[in-house]
């Protein structure tokens, strides 16, 4: 357990997910504060937010070459191809409008458009996650409704007896990969729609109180947390 929990802390994806968990706990704790106790909240809150932005610095690098291997491919020639790109590019867009900002958010060089830059990059994040939600539900439904042709034909070859009963193992075999690939995809719907709650509330959309904001942070972070802590 130990040896386990030091390989989570040790990786970097790991410990953003360990300083987010953090960050959403004092944002709610905060909630519940006064005085100088909530300002304290409030400041190791916004410190762990800035920290969080090192860890995906040079995160427009990977989104951008991900968007070069899906137009290299064959990314343009189904919806999903589609949506992946426009996710993509939407991330590696909020990626490098939020890195002209960090400067000014560490009160080394303060600029007078951070304001503007910061709205046009959180909107950009609202675009990426909406695109990967519609990409997860397209995979959902339209995943599901494929897979029930296959089984239907190997119903009807089975009733006119020319498939054997002891080929039963694959058809097995590919429920359990696609039942973990729906837990997958309603994962991702769940983590991303929490998520959401953050651009639209930094966009001042709509007036989110912090304890549902911190609420959400929790709920997405422990469960893709969750999946690192498997992998590493």
């Amino acid at each position: 357990m130990v040896a386990h929990l030091n390989r989570f802390l040790s990786s970097g994806a790991g410990l953003e997910k360990t300083l987010r968990l953090t960050q959403s706990v004092a944002q709610i704790a905060a909630v519940f504060s006064v005085g100088s106790t909530a300002v304290r909240f409030t400041t190791a809150k916004l410190q762990l937010a800035l920290t969080r932005r090192f860890f995906r610095f040079f995160g427009f690098i990977e989104s951008f070459s991900r968007v070069s291997t899906l137009l290299s491919k064959d990314g343009m020639s189904s919806v999903p191809g589609w949506l992946d790109l426009a996710k993509w590019t939407c991330f590696g867009l909020y990626f490098l409008l939020e890195d002209l900002t960090i400067l000014h958010a560490m009160d080394v060089y303060l600029v007078p458009w951070e304001a503007r830059v910061m709205k046009e990059a959180n909107t950009f994040w609202f675009y990426a996650l909406s695109f990967s939600l519609a990409g997860a539900f397209y995979g959902l439904l339209f995943s599901a409704s494929a897979d029930s042709a296959p089984k239907a034909k190997d119903q009807k070859e089975k009733k006119n007896g020319t498939k054997a009963e002891k080929e039963k193992p694959e058809p097995v075999a590919n429920e359990k990969a696609n039942a973990t690939k729906t837990t997958a995809l309603v994962r991702q719907i769940v983590v991303e729609g929490c998520d959401l709650v953050l651009p639209i509330t930094l966009l001042s959309w709509v007036h989110t109180p912090d304890l549902v904001v911190g609420l959400t942070m929790v709920v997405s972070t422990v469960l893709t947390g969750r999946e690192i802590w498997k992998k590493v």
